[in-house]
């Protein structure tokens, strides 16, 4: 039966993966129902339905659920970009915890311990690198799903240098997307724009920059890393040292390392700091040059061909890699047969990991330790992190 833009009242149950609230229809049917938290009970309309979900707006909360609190923002508008703005912790963190065990359990069908590990002090305020949306009049977010923006007076998530930039930034009235990104230890701000805006934005701030412009990317030092204008880095660099943390404990003391997806060698500076002989992969130019640069290791400009080649040539005693959302499928076929010791996976999104780990597991590679990072907080996003070891010949006849 089509009950598309039929209203009906609903319990939310649990949060899939992406964040939207899970409810179930009369007749059992899963339904998707966005800014919907657990334990929430709501009146939806239903937009699409098919063979095995249905999709539906949130009209109403009817009762809240216990972990419903204050929304983050300083006005209600702000709730269209924060779809997880009013989920409180600890319950906020604790189904991350679970959406990580749930897609490796479902989607990977691996039953492991997944550690949990978050900073409660860095809950807001933590990110030092932002991308806002501009029309010439408004500067703000993207409402969940669509271009629609929603202006503000500040971002909650960003730290006071994001923020004092986001004002100056609103202020001139720029048009397109603008990333703002934070020296975390002193407030240096460097933005990088589009190219009809760059000339503007620069009488603000001297370290902008925009495609094709022909001058250097700025760059500034945190932790020994380079991060350059325009190229990908965590979104929070003080969170970022969690990661590094973890990372460093899985990873060990290898006398070599292979850095797949290695962008600024955010992942792999601090093993060629400690001796280790290190090569990395990348098809950003200027961040690899950056850190190949800094003469501590070779980093190469190279996709996943590149990257394919570098495994299957081996004589890495550890392979690291922190691929896209999309994950490192096409790199999964040689990675099974690496001769590594270890292999250190670093995901932003815990299905596509999932389907990743089934996949190495056909070359007897299994995960020692898994680890759930809270490195977005107040939005729907994990980090995890996976050692995965080569199972021996015993394990694999037991």
């Amino acid at each position: 039966m089509n009950t598309t833009g039929q209203t009906m009242h609903l319990w939310i149950h649990a949060v899939a993966h992406g964040g939207d609230g899970l409810g179930r229809l009369d007749e059992g049917q899963v339904c998707f129902v966005p800014f919907a938290l657990p334990g929430d009970r709501v009146r939806v309309r239903i937009q699409k339905r098919s063979a095995t979900a249905t999709w539906a707006r949130l009209l109403e909360v009817v009762t809240p659920s216990p972990h419903r609190t204050e929304f983050i923002g300083d006005n209600p508008a702000m709730a269209e970009a924060y779809i997880w703005g009013c989920f409180g912790y600890p319950e906020q963190g604790e189904w991350k915890h679970k959406i990580v065990a749930e897609c490796l359990r479902r989607i990977g069908k691996i039953e492991t311990e997944v550690e949990w590990v978050e900073d409660p002090e860095q809950r807001l305020g933590y990110r030092t690198r932002a991308e806002f949306h501009g029309d010439g009049t408004l500067l703000g977010l993207y409402a969940a799903q669509s271009n629609r923006i929603v202006p503000m007076r500040r971002c909650p998530l960003c730290s006071d240098a994001v923020n004092g930039a986001y004002a100056a930034l609103a202020e001139l009235r720029v048009r397109g997307s603008v990333m703002i990104t934070a020296q975390p230890d002193t407030g240096e701000t460097m933005v990088w724009t589009i190219p009809s805006e760059l000339d503007r934005v620069r009488e603000a701030f001297p370290l902008a920059n925009a495609l094709g412009d022909g001058r250097p990317r700025a760059v500034f030092d945190v932790d020994g890393v380079p991060i350059v204008n325009g190229a990908f880095c965590q979104s929070s660099l003080t969170l970022n040292r969690i990661l590094l943390r973890v990372v460093s404990e899985m990873a060990g003391n290898p006398a070599s390392v292979l850095d797949l997806y290695c962008g600024n060698g955010n992942l792999s500076l601090w093993l060629a700091r400690r001796g280790a002989r290190v090569e990395g992969y990348d098809h950003a130019p200027e961040a690899v040059q950056a850190a190949d640069a800094l003469g501590l290791g070779r980093y190469h400009r190279g996709g996943e061909v590149a990257m394919a080649e570098a495994v299957a040539r081996g004589g890495f005693e550890t392979v690291i890699l922190d691929p896209p959302r999309s994950g490192a499928l096409a790199l999964v076929p040689t990675l099974e047969k690496s001769d590594a010791e270890r292999i250190v996976y670093v995901s932003c999104d815990p299905a596509t990991l999932a389907r990743d780990l089934k996949l190495l597991a056909l070359g007897g590679w299994r995960p020692e330790r898994v680890v759930g990072l809270d490195l977005f907080p107040q939005t729907p996003h994990v980090e995890t992190v996976c050692l995965l070891r080569r199972e021996s010949a015993e394990e694999s006849e037991q």
